[in-house]
C-alpha cells in the first residue's frame, strides 16, 4: 500500500501545473510518510521525486519503494549525492585525470543503485507472476476481488518496466563516468596514455619492482613543423606514435609532451630494453612518410632515447636521469639510444 500511495503523489506537484505551495506540501507530505526529516538536501530529493518522474532519482526512489520498504536516510543521501555528482565528476576528470574519492564514491553509489533496482525488478515481476496464477483460482462470483489482482498485476508490470527502464539510466551513468575516466587518461591527438594515465600505470604495480624508462624525442622535429606546417608535425607525432607503441608493445608508450614519448617497461634487463628501443627507431626510420597534400617524400624520421633501469616508486624522479642520456644522444649526432643504470634506491 505504501507503494502505491507514493506513487500517486509523484503526480501531484508539477512544475507545470501545481502551484508551489502545492508542490511545497507534496514534497512534505512524502518526507512524513518516508519518516525523512524535511532538511534542505531530502526536500531537494522529494522536489525531484514529485516533479521529474523521469529522473534518475525517482526511479531510484521507485526502486526502493516498490520492494515494500521504505526510504532509509542512507539510502536517499546516495541517491541525491549521485544526482549531484555526476556532472561535475565528468568535468573534474579532464582535470585530474585519475579518479578522485568523488568519482569512486560515485561509482559505487551507481553500482548500488543498479544491484538495488536489479533486485526490486526481480521481487515486482514475481510478484505480478504470483498474481497471475493465483487469478485462474479465483471463483466467479469474487468478481471485485478479480478485478482488484488484475489492477494490481497491471500496476505490477508497469512497476517492472519503469524498474528496467532506470537500470538502463544507471548503467548509462556508470558508462558515462567510466568512458570521462578514461578520456582523461588519454593523449587526444596519439591516444596514447597521457602523463595522469602514465602515472595511473605506474601506481599498478609494487613500488620495489625494476622498471626501465626509455624517454625518446623525434630529431629535428622542430625543422618538419616549419617547413611543412603543425597539421603535417601533428601527422608525424600520430605517426611516430604508433610505430614506437607497436614496436615497444605489450610495454606502455605514453606521449610525454610536444614529440617526446615515455615507455615504461616490466619484466625486462636494461640490454633488453636498449634491444627493444634500438628496434623501434630502426623500424621507425624504414618507413616512408609522404606529405598527403604534395606526396612530396619527408627525410627518414628517427629519434633519440636515454633509457634507465630504476625502481617503480622512483620512475618519476628517475626521468631525469633518462632525459640527461636523451640530451647526451642528441649532442652525439641523433638517432642515438643511450642506457645507464641508476644507482637510485628505494628507501
Amino acid at each position: 500500500m505504501k507503494v502505491r500511495h507514493a506513487q500517486k503523489g509523484a503526480t501531484q506537484g508539477s512544475p507545470n501545473g501545481d502551484p508551489v505551495g502545492d508542490i511545497g506540501a507534496s514534497v512534505l507530505a512524502f518526507l512524513a510518510a518516508q519518516a525523512l526529516h524535511p532538511t534542505p538536501g531530502n526536500y531537494e530529493l522529494g522536489y525531484l521525486y514529485r516533479t521529474d518522474r523521469d529522473s534518475l532519482a525517482a526511479r531510484s526512489i521507485d526502486a526502493v519503494l516498490t520492494s515494500g520498504a521504505t526510504l532509509t536516510q542512507a539510502q536517499a543521501d546516495y541517491i541525491l549525492s549521485a544526482c549531484h555528482a555526476l556532472p561535475r565528476e565528468s568535468a573534474d576528470a579532464s582535470n585530474a585525470g585519475v579518479e578522485t574519492p568523488n568519482g569512486a564514491r560515485l561509482r559505487h553509489q551507481t553500482l548500488q543503485l543498479h544491484d538495488l533496482a536489479s533486485d526490486a525488478a526481480n521481487v515486482t515481476g514475481q510478484f505480478g507472476r504470483d498474481l497471475s496464477a493465483e487469478l485462474i483460482h479465483i471463483e466467479a462470483d469474487s468478481l471485485p476481488i478479480a478485478r482488484t489482482i488484475t489492477t494490481m498485476i497491471a500496476r505490477s508490470g508497469d512497476a517492472e518496466r519503469n524498474l528496467v527502464a532506470a537500470l538502463e539510466q544507471i548503467d548509462a551513468l556508470h558508462a558515462e563516468v567510466a568512458a570521462a575516466q578514461n578520456d582523461a587518461l588519454r593523449d587526444s591527438l596519439t591516444g596514447l596514455v597521457n602523463r595522469r594515465g602514465f602515472a595511473a600505470e605506474l601506481a599498478k604495480g609494487a613500488s620495489d619492482a625494476p622498471v626501465v624508462l626509455a624517454i625518446c624525442d623525434i630529431d629535428r622535429f622542430k625543422a618538419i613543423n616549419d617547413r611543412h606546417g603543425h597539421p603535417v608535425g601533428d601527422r608525424v607525432i600520430k605517426a611516430v606514435a604508433e610505430s614506437i607503441a607497436r614496436c615497444c608493445a605489450p610495454h606502455v608508450v605514453s606521449r610525454w609532451g610536444g614529440e617526446e614519448f615515455l615507455i615504461l617497461m616490466d619484466d625486462v634487463t636494461l640490454a633488453e630494453a636498449h634491444e627493444i628501443v634500438a628496434a623501434a627507431n630502426h623500424a621507425l626510420q624504414n618507413r616512408a612518410f609522404r606529405i598527403r597534400e604534395s606526396g612530396e617524400a619527408l627525410d627518414p624520421i628517427t629519434f633519440s632515447a636515454g633509457i634507465v633501469l630504476t625502481q617503480r616508486a622512483l620512475a618519476l624522479d628517475a626521468i631525469a636521469a633518462a632525459d640527461l642520456l636523451l640530451y647526451r644522444a642528441k649532442e652525439a649526432g641523433r638517432n642515438t639510444v643511450y642506457s645507464e643504470e641508476t644507482t637510485q634506491r628505494a628507501a
